[in-house]
């Protein structure tokens, strides 16, 4: 989006064309379609790049082989067998993790090993009809190293040699000159001894040249192995796609067949290397397992003797069996002792003829049971008297005589009886702790007998497994069969490249890109303003109109009329622009020209405008007031030797009309320079300058003030305070990038009047650049406009192919 400010004086002018601004899309693509010879020159040139790349290449075919894994397959970080002890003693059963089968098929170590058995370090390359093509397997001669020292180049070393006949050949030597040598002959060189041997296919190669080329093993290891792709396609099927590429399909061939072999061959040694090894291992666990197996059954067979134990728990339960019979007993005698202590209580009460507590059915002695029914009885009879008769009834002394005497004896009975209780007890007791003490001795027992069993039946367990693993490892080992099998056998299919419908189309597109690229590099290296996007995409400040570049010996392009010159139109553009610039403004106006350096045009525009405004019937006068450097006067074929602008502001002329100059076209005056002096900042800030615009205000219509460039001296910023518009010029392929920021800064200073930007010296040849902005130049609707009110002038054919030769 353009930076521009919304101007409403300016807003009622804007040209006719930017009005109709087509879209970025569209000024982009017009931008690149004016440069068509260019596109279409690349394009001829990648499409012959191209064609002589697929003549001169060799053509790369795909080789792709599928092995197939049979034992139990396991991705990574997972196992087929849950028992983890199995898989680490048993390498032959232990599932195969395909991800760290497929590293191994792409080790070095494998590759390695390929090469050196292909031999493909050294290659063989027989020129024909301009093109190389290597001999694998069918070359004449078979290098042979004798001793290699090991100081191959890197880029590795070529040798050519003739073949003069079956028994003798020429190794070419620029350095020491070609010698002949006899097949069989140790030849030394730098990087080793080495010798050459004919093949059966030396007849047909008689007086040909064969260049070989000698590379480090490990290089050429490291090329084929980043070449070869080993890939699961499926993580379900056990099925791995080996596939390369090689220019001789045979070559590529055996290297995926020797390589799947390789990988066979040394997973069934690592695999019997690892069977050997769990065997030796278990075997010498197994003895050692043994020993300690023997000691402790030993410990705890001597420990069951010093314990006399025999079975620990029966022993146990024994114990325990017996302390619950004791515990009864115990209550059982403790209950008697609480029956015998209440009778007791009863019998030594002093009523004697109290209740009996009624507790006969728990009593034990047969005596004191029948002690204890006759008391009953007479208490009974008592009670029935006691019902009828006062207790005073001498009916009560026999039964009271007989109670008393069966209470004494039932006394006598209960002490006997307690005492024998309590001994009882005490007995009891003394036993219960035995047992208490026996039974506290039972879990020490049993902790120490269960840790030497455990011990004694942990060792048997690994025993018996190990005996049991040794069977089943030397079984496998006896019939260990690969874990892959070879499903297909390298092949090669059709050419893969080069592609003739793939490369001349992508040509074709990087040839278009690199004129694209040409044009885009060119205008982002080119560090001049080249269209008007750049102004409005940088600063602030309104463009006020544009005119295109104009080759002429005459400065004044100008004429009255239908003139030669489409410019001409562009000035009358820009007058009715600033005629709206300036507002009401409709005379006595001062406006002001400057630049960023020397050179932008702002004296050709400054004249060509005072032209034109005199044109429109307004009295116009322009002030050559760049003190330093004037053009105004030699524009006009005016003398530089005239009174001028510096003698009035020195006050050595006060009179203005002595230094007015007509111009020769009628309407317009010129005052000029005068004499150059050191001072002219100086003079510009002394208040005469003010005087005289004053005065000349009171003539004329327009007052137009050519100044230095603003970016060398400060005089145009001293003169902008009697000015009414600033006009600043922009040339085209001339003013720097760096400068819109010093417009902006002028801009951001305010000390310009209405500063408004003209982009000047537009050419023709780059409307590519214009984006669509300008009047006149370029075909379509600039010149059919301009075409109406001028006479175009007609190219020569010089001028077309010069035109021509610029849209590269």
């Amino acid at each position: 989006m353009s930076k521009q400010k919304s101007n409403p004086q300016i807003a009622a002018f804007t040209l006719p064309v930017s009005e109709s601004k087509s879209t970025d899309t569209s000024k982009l693509l017009k931008k690149y379609l004016f440069h068509w010879p260019l596109f279409i020159l690349c394009a001829v040139v990648a499409l012959i790049a191209a064609f002589f790349y697929i003549q001169k290449t060799n053509p790369v075919y795909p080789i792709l082989a599928t092995l197939e894994f049979k034992s139990p397959v396991s991705s990574e970080g997972s196992v087929t067998n849950k028992n983890g002890v199995d898989q680490q003693l048993d390498p032959i059963k232990t599932p195969v993790i395909v991800e760290n089968e497929i590293e191994v098929m792409q080790s070095k170590k494998l590759m390695y090993q390929v090469v050196n058995d292909l031999q493909l370090w050294v290659s063989y390359t027989h020129k024909k009809t301009g093109k190389s093509i290597e001999l694998y397997k069918n070359s004449p001669i078979d290098y042979q190293f004798v001793k290699a020292n090991g100081s191959i180049d890197a880029k590795g070393e070529k040798l050519l040699i003739t073949i003069k006949n079956p028994g003798t050949f020429t190794l070419v030597d620029d350095v020491n000159g070609d010698k002949d040598y006899k097949f069989g002959t140790t030849i030394k060189s730098d990087f080793g001894t080495w010798l050459l041997q004919p093949t059966a296919y030396i007849d047909s190669y008689i007086g040909e040249q064969i260049a070989i080329k000698v590379q480090d093993p490990d290089l050429v290891s490291d090329s084929y192995q980043a070449n070869v792709k080993v890939v699961l396609e499926n993580k379900d099927a056990p099925f791995v796609n080996l596939s390369t590429s090689d220019q001789i399909p045979a070559r590529g061939k055996d290297i995926l067949n020797s390589l799947m072999a390789l990988y066979q061959k040394d997973a069934l040694i690592d695999k019997g290397k690892e069977a050997q090894s769990t065997l030796n291992f278990i075997t010498m666990r197994l003895d050692s397992i043994k020993k300690g197996l023997n000691v402790a059954e030993g410990n705890i067979e001597q420990y069951k003797s010093n314990q006399g134990m025999t079975d620990i728990i029966s022993q146990a339960q024994g114990f325990r069996d017996i302390k619950q019979a004791n515990i009864k007993a115990q209550n059982d005698v403790t209950i008697q002792l609480k029956i015998v202590e209440g009778l007791e209580k009863w019998a030594n009460s002093p009523q004697n003829t109290e209740k009996l507590p009624a507790t006969s059915a728990y009593l034990q002695d047969p005596s004191l049971m029948g002690l204890y029914d006759k008391l009953a009885a007479l208490q009974l009879q008592r009670q029935q008297l006691l019902a009828t008769t006062p207790e005073t009834n001498p009916l009560f002394d026999p039964i009271n005589k007989q109670i008393a005497i069966l209470q004494t004896a039932f006394r006598e009975k209960i002490r006997t009886i307690k005492s024998a209780l309590l001994s009882t007890q005490g007995q009891m007791k003394n036993f219960d702790s035995g047992i208490q003490t026996s039974l506290k001795k039972i879990p020490d027992q049993d902790r120490q007998y269960t840790s030497m069993k455990r011990e004694q039946e942990s060792k048997e367990r690994i025993y018996t497994f190990l005996l049991e693993k040794k069977e089943q490892v030397a079984l496998r080992y006896a019939s260990s069969v690969s874990d892959s099998e070879v499903v297909d056998d390298a092949h090669a299919g059709k050419a893969k490249w080069p592609k003739p419908i793939v490369i001349y189309p992508l040509a074709l597109i990087l040839g278009l890109a690199a004129a694209a690229g040409i044009i885009y590099g060119r205008e982002s290296l080119n560090e001049k303003i080249m269209h008007r996007k750049q102004i409005e995409d940088a600063v602030t400040v309104p463009v006020l109109g544009e005119l295109s570049y104009q080759e002429s010996s005459n400065p004044i392009v100008v004429t009255q009329g239908r003139g030669k010159f489409a410019i001409g139109e562009q000035f009358r553009v820009l007058r009715t622009n600033l005629f709206h610039l300036h507002g009401n403004n409709d005379s006595g106006r001062v406006t002001l020209f400057t630049s960023s350096i020397s050179g932008e045009g702002k004296s050709f525009v400054s004249s060509n405008l005072a032209v034109t405004l005199a044109y429109a019937q307004r009295k116009t006068i322009i002030l050559e007031m760049d003190l330093r450097k004037p053009k105004i006067s030699g524009v006009f074929d005016l003398s530089p030797d005239h009174a001028g602008i510096s003698d009035f502001l020195s006050e050595k002329i006060t009179d203005i009309n002595k230094l007015i100059q007509p111009s020769g076209i009628t309407g317009l005056d010129v005052l000029g320079c005068g004499p150059i002096l050191s001072n002219p900042s100086e003079l510009l800030e002394k208040d005469t300058l003010d005087l005289l615009i004053t005065k000349l205000k009171e003539s004329y219509d327009d007052i137009l003030i050519d100044s230095p460039p603003i970016h060398l001296v400060t005089d145009s910023l001293i003169i902008a305070r009697v000015v009414d518009a600033s006009l600043y010029m922009v040339r085209q392929g001339y003013t720097h990038k760096d400068e819109l920021e010093f417009i902006n800064e002028i801009n951001d200073s305010n000390r310009l009047p209405k500063y408004s930007l003209v982009f000047n010296g537009i050419k023709k040849e780059n409307f590519s650049y214009s984006y669509g902005y300008s009047y006149g130049y370029g075909n379509g609707y600039g010149n059919a406009y301009y075409n109406s009110y001028s006479e175009a002038s007609k190219e020569n054919f010089g001028d077309k192919v010069k035109s021509f030769f610029k849209r590269f």
